[in-house]
């Protein structure tokens, strides 16, 4: 088994902590190399004292001039080039190749705890499945590893050894008079027609559980194929043939540039002393055999080696450690109490001996966690400073029930929102600006009757249809601002104020509903001038006035709900209604309304008027005073197809018509 060492050296800051270890000969270089040291040592020394002894001086001074160029030109072999790169690749063939030995802990605690029961039958499925995954292993192992071989070398001996039954002996005997190959994978099939089986009968209750046992005995099999794999296919030969030439050329020149002889009479180069052992000859010589001999050494990590895996002792662990696991300690823990820190929740800190004192420590610091961020460096480097407006008095909800809370909108969601970040529309919305969002997909804002479904969302605009949409928007509502509202198809069309509803905070509430009592006052003294410029109509009826359900986009009014009474439902009234010359009446008579929000409006049914000169003439020569007209705001229901009828009828733009399953309110004069 693999030479185990670690525990020796527990503290690599002692002095010549390794020390202890060199003297170990299992396992060690010494062990590897002294056969071909003391062969080296050998030839070296026969060619020493043939040199010495029993040549002339002549063929002495031949001998040195060879010495000088076998020295010379044994450098240039690139040894720790040749070798650093063959050994390590070996090396990680060697640690690959033992990480894929399975271990059926894994496998055995799935089966546990998916085959429950203390029966019979479940028994029998839970070992007899373990059992099969140690027999797939050994059969691959005993193609790979001597000294498996040496343990199991026939069928028989498996049968003897409890692995393998006699049935399933011949079944593997027939098998093998059919094809030759490793069937290494036949206890796995085995092990998962009994877990088809369990799941047929019961025994397994969720396809989950039959999903991770398969998944564990894929990896089983995986793993050992891999391993016959790892041992089919080796390092090229031709690699370990130039590593090995390599070594031994290098050395033989080594035999000869490395003799030590005595100077020649006469010889004017720098005196050597006459050195009879060749010390760093040797030296370099078990540094590079050695290192050679790793390689071989683990080139096979199944083999006799004294650093080769012990397999036999994994085999006697992985079958008992299987048994105790399904059968043994099945279904059974210790009985269930209460712990030391039950009541503590939480221990504040386990005890430590008097020789472990030295070792308490605390949580490790970061490398950041000590690092100070300037207040200069902390500011935004690509957002503005937050602009204080009145707009930031408002609180940005995410719906019309919820109840005022006072807030400030989050300045850097804005920021972010102009500079192009996409937000989804049904949960954030911008404040107007470049990326206008609505919420027409969006259940919440989708209308403020309960129950209504949301409209289908409007076209997707691109950035140039929004930027310029933006500018001609600001145009737009300076010229609203200027003539008071805008003509379309002969219908007066509503000041847009806003791009969305707004929700005051408490502490702006008088503030707003000041300023729309204002902007009430001047669309009413709005209609009674065009009232006396003569848009008058006597006719009884003129048509209805369809109140179609509140959008939010296109109503920028903290009250958009229409109250029966107040001063800007008459002014809306009369804003819509003066081109036809029904103000005069909206505003003398009294106005029925219930409560509903309006944010489009149409005249469906309408009969144009003119103003007739002669009949106000008339009148005001006669000194005689018409009589206050009335008109009565009502909410119909409508359907659908009234709606299509009366847009049609009417002309009335698509963007004006009722949406589907809504209300609708019909002004009659």
């Amino acid at each position: 088994m693999t030479v185990s060492y670690a525990g020796e050296v527990p503290n690599g800051s002692s002095f010549g902590c390794f020390w202890r270890i060199l003297c170990k000969w299992r396992g060690s270089v010494y062990k590897l190399v002294w056969r071909e040291l003391l062969a080296y040592l050998t030839l070296y020394y026969t060619i020493n004292l043939l040199y010495r002894f029993a040549l002339t001086e002549p063929q002495q001074r031949i001998f040195e001039k060879v010495r000088q160029y076998f020295g010379a030109q044994s450098e240039s072999i690139p040894m720790s080039f040749v070798l650093g790169f063959y050994v390590s690749l070996i090396v990680k063939r060697w640690w690959e190749q033992y990480k894929l030995l399975p271990w059926p802990d894994t496998l055995a605690l799935f089966i546990s705890a998916g085959i429950p029961g203390a029966d019979e039958t479940g028994r029998l499925m839970r070992r007899n499945i373990v059992r099969y995954a140690i027999l797939a292993y050994v059969i691959t192992l005993q193609r790979v590893s001597l000294r498996v071989k040496r343990r199991f070398p026939t069928w028989q001996h498996v049968v003897d050894s409890g692995l393998m039954l006699e049935s399933e002996r011949k079944v593997f005997e027939k098998m093998d008079g059919k094809s030759p190959m490793s069937k290494y994978w036949m206890p796995l099939v085995w092990a998962t027609n009994i877990i088809n089986r369990a799941r047929k009968e019961g025994l397994i209750t969720s396809d989950h559980i039959v999903q991770t046992l398969l998944v564990e005995l894929s990896d089983i099999r995986r793993r050992l194929g891999a391993l016959i794999g790892y041992d089919t296919v080796c390092v090229p030969l031709v690699y370990t043939q130039v590593v090995t030439l390599a070594l031994y050329t290098y050395f033989v020149a080594a035999l000869m540039g490395r003799q030590l002889v005595p100077p020649a009479p006469g010889s004017t180069s720098q005196y050597h002393p006459d050195v009879y052992f060749p010390l760093f000859t040797a030296l370099q010589f078990c540094f590079y055999v050695g290192w050679l001999k790793v390689a071989e050494v683990l080139i096979n990590p199944f083999g006799e080696d004294d650093d080769d895996i012990e397999l036999n002792w994994l085999i006697d662990r992985h079958i008992k450690a299987a048994y105790m696991i399904v059968d043994e300690m099945h279904e059974e823990h210790p009985e269930l109490l209460k712990d030391q820190y039950w009541e503590e929740v939480v221990p504040k800190d386990l005890p430590y001996t008097v020789a472990s004192e030295h070792y308490r420590r605390h949580e490790p610091p970061c490398s950041a966690d000590h690092y100070k961020v300037k207040a200069e460096d902390a500011v935004y480097a690509n957002v503005q400073a937050p602009r204080k407006s009145h707009d930031e008095t408002y609180a940005d909800y995410e719906s019309v029930d919820t109840p005022l809370v006072e807030r400030r909108k989050n300045w850097f969601q804005r920021q972010i929102s102009r500079m192009g970040s996409v937000r989804s529309a049904s949960t954030a919305y911008s404040s107007g600006g470049l990326f206008g969002r609505n919420r027409h997909n969006s259940v919440v804002y989708s209308s403020p009757e309960a129950g209504q479904p949301a409209p289908a969302p409007p076209h997707k605009m691109s950035l140039y249809e929004r930027l310029v949409g933006r500018k001609s928007g600001r145009g737009q509502h300076r010229q609203n601002s200027r003539h008071g509202g805008q003509k379309s198809n002969g219908t007066a069309v509503p000041i847009t104020l806003r791009n969305r509803p707004r929700i005051p905070t408490p502490d702006v509430t008088k503030e707003i509903i000041d300023r729309e009592n204002r902007l009430a006052m001047g669309m009413q003294n709005m209609g009674v001038i065009m009232a006396h410029q003569g848009y008058q109509n006597e006719v009884p009826v003129l048509g209805a006035l369809v109140l179609s359900p509140i959008q939010e986009l296109d109503s920028g009014s903290v009250n958009n709900t229409l109250h029966a009474g107040q001063p800007g439902t008459t002014a809306l009234a009369q804003a819509v209604l003066s081109p036809s010359g029904l103000a005069p009446m909206l505003t003398a008579g009294p106005v029925a309304l219930s409560p509903m929000g309006v944010t489009q409006l149409s005249l469906v049914g309408s009969t144009p008027s003119t103003p007739r000169t002669e009949r106000i003439t008339g009148s005001a020569g006669s000194g005689a005073t018409p009589p206050p007209p009335r008109a009565t705001v009502t909410e119909l229901p409508g359907s659908d197809r009234d709606s299509e009828h009366s847009a049609a009828s009417t002309g009335t733009p698509p963007e004006f018509t009722r949406k589907s399953n809504s209300k609708r309110g019909e002004v009659y004069v």
